[in-house]
């Protein structure tokens, strides 16, 4: 686990390339590497894909563009009792529609999931939190909302595995960070597409697929549809590749509070920066009794970063609370991580509105529950 792999220069820059120009072709990206033939970029890039290493080209949402009403990133950590099957949880959470992911985390003391949620109505996924609470299906449940983009930067394979953190509050030019209001109209064949483009469908399989669905689109109408989400930037096309192979990675998230908020997106940009890992962050907001600002970054790194992060942050006065949440991983077989494309079937093109129906999610929760305890 501790060995680095060894990477040659060649395609370090490769990969650098395709990961900030992810619109070149092959014979582009000849321009800008020390590779001779196109055919030798074709079979280098299939090779970083099968490792896996290298992941996309997907399209990333911009989603406070998607509609008129408010619509949230929802990061969740849920605790389960000690002893609890991850699979007594998963299939309530499976409920919820606009369920994005689902992440068991590596913890010696406490049984925890991590799920992510679209949401147009946090109260109403609060409210159906502390239901699966008050049913024992969960024990405890943290849920922290994005309240900036999330932002994302490549590792630098030249740079260092295991970077020291002592320029974290240095000044900088920090990013604009805002979400950006709806300001475009869009059609159904946008909408149709756009969770295909998400996962990285390619637009001749999006038109099969979707002929399946008895929607039936022309290859030039989703080829529109495409362009027109790009230039109103509601999608980003993206390369991510990890600073590993995945055997000598590990991925975790960072959450931490300051003295001073106003120090975390300084934090969030110099954290790192330039180094060795696969870093997004953003800004987010703790919900509950007690509603506080933090940042957010999530890591895919070598594992001595993840082993001295602690007591590097110790270090640093102006973070007064932190915690790390480390992807737990399973063999094949029992594999409880869990993954789907936004679900876009409730948006009112009329209104461009995209309002899920919680009161549904909570009655088939209720039954759901109700029909466990009959079996009891």
């Amino acid at each position: 686990m501790g060995k680095i792999y060894r990477m040659s220069d060649n395609e370090k820059k490769l990969l650098h390339t395709i990961g900030e120009h992810p619109e070149m072709s092959t014979k582009e990206l000849l321009e800008h590497t020390n590779y001779k033939w196109e055919r030798t970029i074709k079979r280098k890039i299939k090779q970083l894909k099968g490792q896996p290493m290298l992941y996309g080209p997907y399209y990333d949402i911009n989603y406070s563009k998607l509609c008129t009403n408010p619509l949230h990133k929802l990061y969740c950590i849920l605790e389960l009792d000690i002893d609890q099957n991850y699979e007594t949880v998963i299939p309530y959470l499976k409920v919820i529609e606009p369920l994005r992911f689902i992440f068991p985390i590596l913890s010696s003391h406490k049984r925890l999931l991590t799920a992510g949620f679209f949401s147009s109505d946090n109260a109403a996924m609060i409210t159906i939190f502390d239901m699966l609470k008050k049913n024992g299906i969960i024990t405890d449940y943290i849920v922290r909302v994005f309240r900036s983009k999330r932002l994302i930067e490549n590792p630098n394979l030249f740079g260092d595995p295991n970077p020291k953190l002592d320029t974290l509050l240095n000044p900088c030019d920090i990013p604009d960070m805002s979400l950006d209001p709806h300001d475009t109209m869009w059609n159904e064949c946008d909408l149709s597409i756009l969770p295909y483009l998400e996962r990285g469908t390619k637009l001749i399989d999006i038109i099969r697929e979707e002929k399946k669905a008895q929607r039936t689109w022309t290859y030039e109408q989703a080829k529109y549809s495409r362009k027109k989400m790009v230039k109103h930037d509601l999608i980003k096309k993206r390369y991510v590749f990890d600073p590993f192979p995945p055997g000598q990675c590990v991925e975790f998230r960072l959450f931490f509070k300051t003295k001073d908020a106003a120090f975390i997106p300084r934090i969030l940009y110099n954290f790192a920066r330039g180094e060795r890992l696969l870093k997004g962050y953003a800004l987010v907001k703790e919900l509950g009794d007690k509603p506080c600002s933090l940042g957010s970054i999530n890591c895919t790194s070598h594992p001595l970063f993840l082993k001295d992060l602690m007591h590097k942050l110790d270090r640093i006065d102006e973070i007064k609370e932190k915690e790390i949440y480390t992807m737990r991983s399973f063999p094949p077989e029992e594999n409880y991580s869990f993954g789907r494309p936004i679900d876009l079937k409730y948006f009112d093109f009329e209104t461009q509105t995209l309002e899920y129906p919680y009161h549904v999610y909570e009655e088939k929760i209720k039954e759901r529950i109700e029909g466990e305890v009959i079996l009891l």
